[in-house]
């Protein structure tokens, strides 16, 4: 689903409107169990897995906002680093089936100075809702849904077809490089969602296998460790900066190759 609407109109009292800001959203559903996917996306420290050009990487204390997420990405020459700022929250529902992660980007030029030759991204939203699937015909599936809203001038002087292309292949992108990273790490299923849509046989025999047990249940926001805030905010970046690529290696009435190269730069 994608909404992107051109704008600047001018409203009913003649004053220049607002563009809207710019929504897309990607879902899918993969035959793996969702505990297989957590290690990797609960993992502070397994966020380089998933992008080869973040560089650097931390959790920030702030009197206004709490603990935040800082990132920085190196971008190809002659574009400048990327870096965010985010305020994440996570939950859990157990009986649901659902975990949900959401992130914002927040100003606090106190916790975290503007730094020298960055760039800083906003992110007005992003989400990300992974959810077991009852397994079919023993195969065991997955949901997984990906949201962003982004402001308008993340796309300026960028076609909308350009635009619509690039927002549906970056989500998609985000999805592929979590299940390529859990495949290729294969690391043991993370003990807390082993009995997610499994019936008490099939969560047991689940454990012997992994030889760990399920465990409890959470239910409030920032419940998990802190390392699942930074892996919620990191793929969704990649999503704005292929819009600042865009802006630099558009050429007029070439769309598809400046997709091409926006999808070299931001990989």
């Amino acid at each position: 689903v994608i909404r992107n609407q051109p704008a600047p109109m001018l409203s009913a009292l003649g004053v220049l409107a607002s563009p809207p800001s710019i929504h897309a959203s990607y879902s899918t559903v993969v035959n793996v169990h969702v505990s297989d996917l957590m290690p990797v996306f609960l993992s502070d420290e397994l966020n380089f897995e998933w992008d080869s050009r973040l560089s650097s990487q931390e959790m920030v204390y702030s009197h206004t906002h709490g603990t935040l997420s800082y990132q920085q990405r190196a971008m190809p020459f002659p574009l400048a680093p990327r870096d965010t700022l985010l305020k994440c929250g996570v939950r859990v529902l157990r009986r649901q089936s659902r975990l949900t992660s959401e992130c914002r980007s927040v100003r606090d030029d106190v916790a975290v100075p503007p730094r020298p030759g960055a760039v800083r991204l906003h992110l007005e939203h992003t989400a990300w809702r992974i959810e077991a699937l009852p397994a079919v015909k023993g195969v065991p599936r997955t949901a997984l849904s990906l949201d962003i809203t982004v402001p308008p001038d993340a796309a300026h002087g960028v076609p909308a077809a350009v635009v619509r292309h690039v927002q549906k292949k970056s989500l998609r992108d985000s999805v592929d490089s979590l299940l390529a990273a859990s495949k290729r790490l294969h690391l043991p299923p993370h003990r807390d969602f082993l009995s997610w849509q499994r019936t008490r046989e099939e969560a047991r025999a689940a454990e012997r296998r992994s030889g760990q047990q399920g465990g409890g249940e959470w239910t409030e926001w920032g419940g998990l460790p802190s390392g699942s805030l930074a892996a919620t905010s990191l793929l969704v970046v990649a999503h704005c900066t292929a819009f600042a690529v865009l802006a630099i290696v558009h050429p007029r009435g070439s769309w598809r190759r400046s997709v091409r190269l926006v999808a070299s730069f931001v990989m």
